[in-house]
Protein backbone atom coordinates (compact mmCIF):
# COMPACT_ATOMS: atom_id res chain seq x y z
CA UNK A 1 0.00 0.00 0.00
CA UNK A 2 1.42 3.38 -0.66
CA UNK A 3 0.46 6.10 1.24
CA UNK A 4 1.15 9.78 0.00
CA UNK A 5 1.25 12.30 2.53
CA UNK A 6 1.40 16.26 1.80
CA UNK A 7 0.10 19.65 3.01
CA UNK A 8 1.22 23.14 3.24
CA UNK A 9 4.35 24.71 3.90
CA UNK A 10 5.19 24.50 7.48
CA UNK A 11 2.38 21.69 8.19
CA UNK A 12 4.72 19.26 10.07
CA UNK A 13 4.75 16.87 7.24
CA UNK A 14 8.08 16.17 8.05
CA UNK A 15 7.83 15.39 11.77
CA UNK A 16 4.47 13.58 11.27
CA UNK A 17 6.28 10.82 8.91
CA UNK A 18 9.16 11.16 11.29
CA UNK A 19 6.97 9.39 13.93
CA UNK A 20 5.64 7.30 11.09
CA UNK A 21 9.44 5.92 10.38
CA UNK A 22 9.61 5.34 14.54
CA UNK A 23 7.01 2.90 14.44
CA UNK A 24 9.20 1.27 12.36
CA UNK A 25 6.69 1.86 8.31
CA UNK A 26 9.02 2.63 5.92
CA UNK A 27 9.14 6.48 4.82
CA UNK A 28 10.65 7.89 1.33
CA UNK A 29 10.82 11.76 0.59
CA UNK A 30 9.49 12.69 -2.74
CA UNK A 31 12.55 15.78 -2.83
CA UNK A 32 15.03 13.44 -2.20
CA UNK A 33 13.97 10.74 -4.61
CA UNK A 34 13.43 14.17 -7.40
CA UNK A 35 17.46 14.96 -6.31
CA UNK A 36 18.52 11.14 -6.97
CA UNK A 37 16.48 11.43 -10.43
CA UNK A 38 18.18 14.70 -11.64
CA UNK A 39 21.33 13.78 -10.81
CA UNK A 40 21.44 9.97 -12.44
CA UNK A 41 18.30 8.90 -14.53
CA UNK A 42 17.01 12.49 -15.78
CA UNK A 43 20.49 13.86 -15.77
CA UNK A 44 20.66 13.59 -19.97
CA UNK A 45 17.45 14.70 -20.88
CA UNK A 46 17.61 18.08 -18.57
CA UNK A 47 21.56 18.65 -20.06
CA UNK A 48 20.35 18.40 -23.37
CA UNK A 49 17.20 20.69 -22.86
CA UNK A 50 19.01 23.04 -20.71
CA UNK A 51 22.68 22.72 -21.61
CA UNK A 52 25.91 22.11 -20.29
CA UNK A 53 26.31 24.95 -18.56
CA UNK A 54 23.70 23.78 -15.86
CA UNK A 55 26.53 21.00 -14.95
CA UNK A 56 29.30 22.00 -12.26
CA UNK A 57 32.88 20.84 -12.71
CA UNK A 58 32.39 17.27 -11.30
CA UNK A 59 29.82 16.45 -13.80
CA UNK A 60 26.62 16.74 -11.34
CA UNK A 61 23.67 19.27 -12.50
CA UNK A 62 24.53 22.72 -10.29
CA UNK A 63 21.15 22.74 -9.00
CA UNK A 64 21.03 26.02 -8.03
CA UNK A 65 22.00 27.16 -12.12
CA UNK A 66 19.11 25.06 -13.09
CA UNK A 67 16.85 26.78 -10.36
CA UNK A 68 17.28 29.82 -11.57
CA UNK A 69 16.08 28.94 -15.20
CA UNK A 70 13.84 27.22 -14.38
CA UNK A 71 12.38 29.24 -11.61
CA UNK A 72 12.44 32.69 -13.60
CA UNK A 73 9.83 30.91 -16.47
CA UNK A 74 6.90 28.90 -16.29
CA UNK A 75 7.56 27.07 -19.41
CA UNK A 76 11.02 26.02 -18.68
CA UNK A 77 9.20 24.97 -15.12
CA UNK A 78 7.44 22.75 -16.81
CA UNK A 79 9.53 21.39 -19.11
CA UNK A 80 11.98 20.26 -15.88
CA UNK A 81 8.79 18.82 -14.74
CA UNK A 82 7.95 17.04 -17.87
CA UNK A 83 11.02 15.21 -17.78
CA UNK A 84 11.87 14.89 -14.07
CA UNK A 85 8.27 14.00 -12.78
CA UNK A 86 7.55 10.51 -14.59
CA UNK A 87 11.22 9.23 -13.24
CA UNK A 88 9.88 10.14 -9.56
CA UNK A 89 6.70 8.69 -9.88
CA UNK A 90 8.59 5.30 -11.44
CA UNK A 91 10.83 5.11 -8.60
CA UNK A 92 7.63 5.83 -5.73
CA UNK A 93 5.61 2.93 -8.05
CA UNK A 94 8.50 0.72 -7.30
CA UNK A 95 8.88 1.29 -3.42
CA UNK A 96 4.66 -0.58 -3.61
CA UNK A 97 6.77 -3.82 -5.18
CA UNK A 98 9.89 -3.33 -3.15
CA UNK A 99 7.83 -3.50 0.34
CA UNK A 100 4.29 -5.14 -0.76
CA UNK A 101 2.01 -6.40 2.13
CA UNK A 102 3.06 -3.09 4.38
CA UNK A 103 2.58 0.60 4.50
CA UNK A 104 4.83 2.70 2.81
CA UNK A 105 4.57 6.20 2.94
CA UNK A 106 5.70 8.78 0.57
CA UNK A 107 5.89 12.59 1.77
CA UNK A 108 5.27 14.64 -0.97
CA UNK A 109 4.47 18.44 -0.53
CA UNK A 110 3.09 18.49 -4.05
CA UNK A 111 1.15 15.79 -4.53
CA UNK A 112 -2.01 17.23 -5.17
CA UNK A 113 -0.65 20.35 -6.84
CA UNK A 114 0.82 18.34 -10.16
CA UNK A 115 -1.78 15.16 -9.99
CA UNK A 116 -0.42 12.85 -7.97
CA UNK A 117 -2.59 11.41 -5.63
CA UNK A 118 -3.90 8.57 -8.25
CA UNK A 119 -0.31 6.80 -8.01
CA UNK A 120 -1.28 6.53 -4.18
CA UNK A 121 -3.38 3.96 -2.29
CA UNK A 122 -4.47 7.02 0.50
CA UNK A 123 -3.65 10.53 0.55
CA UNK A 124 -2.78 11.89 4.20
CA UNK A 125 -3.22 15.76 4.54
CA UNK A 126 -1.42 17.49 6.96
CA UNK A 127 -3.15 20.54 8.47
CA UNK A 128 -1.76 23.39 10.77
CA UNK A 129 -3.44 27.01 10.54
CA UNK A 130 -1.47 29.12 8.85
CA UNK A 131 -0.31 31.60 11.21
CA UNK A 132 1.28 28.43 12.67
CA UNK A 133 2.69 26.97 9.19
CA UNK A 134 4.51 30.43 8.55
CA UNK A 135 5.76 31.00 11.86
CA UNK A 136 7.31 27.24 11.54
CA UNK A 137 8.58 28.00 7.91
CA UNK A 138 9.90 31.80 8.08
CA UNK A 139 12.11 29.91 11.12
CA UNK A 140 13.73 28.38 8.01
CA UNK A 141 13.62 30.69 4.81
CA UNK A 142 12.52 33.58 6.56
CA UNK A 143 8.97 34.97 6.86
CA UNK A 144 8.89 37.17 3.03
CA UNK A 145 9.84 33.85 1.25
CA UNK A 146 7.13 31.85 3.18
CA UNK A 147 4.49 33.46 2.61
CA UNK A 148 5.39 33.37 -0.76
CA UNK A 149 5.93 29.92 -0.94
CA UNK A 150 2.30 29.67 1.10
CA UNK A 151 0.89 31.84 -1.86
CA UNK A 152 2.39 29.15 -4.60
CA UNK A 153 0.28 26.21 -3.16
CA UNK A 154 -4.05 24.85 -3.12
CA UNK A 155 -5.35 25.86 -0.41
CA UNK A 156 -6.59 23.32 1.71
CA UNK A 157 -10.13 23.70 1.18
CA UNK A 158 -9.05 22.60 -2.30
CA UNK A 159 -6.31 19.57 -1.43
CA UNK A 160 -9.33 18.33 1.56
CA UNK A 161 -10.87 16.99 -2.15
CA UNK A 162 -8.42 14.66 -2.60
CA UNK A 163 -7.47 13.56 1.15
CA UNK A 164 -8.32 10.20 2.30
CA UNK A 165 -7.45 11.09 6.10
CA UNK A 166 -6.46 14.47 7.70
CA UNK A 167 -3.90 14.76 10.54
CA UNK A 168 -4.34 18.26 13.06
CA UNK A 169 -1.24 19.34 13.42
CA UNK A 170 -2.30 22.36 15.62
CA UNK A 171 -1.87 21.00 19.04
CA UNK A 172 1.21 19.25 20.53
CA UNK A 173 3.81 16.75 19.66
CA UNK A 174 2.29 14.26 21.58
CA UNK A 175 -0.80 14.95 19.95
CA UNK A 176 0.88 14.42 16.04
CA UNK A 177 2.57 11.29 17.05
CA UNK A 178 -0.62 9.83 18.67
CA UNK A 179 -2.69 10.31 15.25
CA UNK A 180 0.53 8.78 13.40
CA UNK A 181 -0.21 5.72 15.73
CA UNK A 182 -3.74 5.70 15.15
CA UNK A 183 -3.62 6.64 11.23
CA UNK A 184 -1.45 3.30 11.16
CA UNK A 185 -3.80 0.97 12.75
CA UNK A 186 -6.57 1.96 9.94
CA UNK A 187 -4.51 1.13 7.46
Amino acid sequence: MLVGVTGNIGSGKSTFTRFLKLLGYPVFDADIIGKFVLQNEAKPQVVKAFGEGILREDGSVDTVRLGRIVFSSPKELSKLVSIVHPLILKKIDSLRMEYSGVPVFVEAAVLIEYGWQSYFDSVVLVFAYRGQRLLRAARKFGMKEAVKRDSLQLPYSEKLKYADYLICNTETLLSLKEQAKYLTEEL
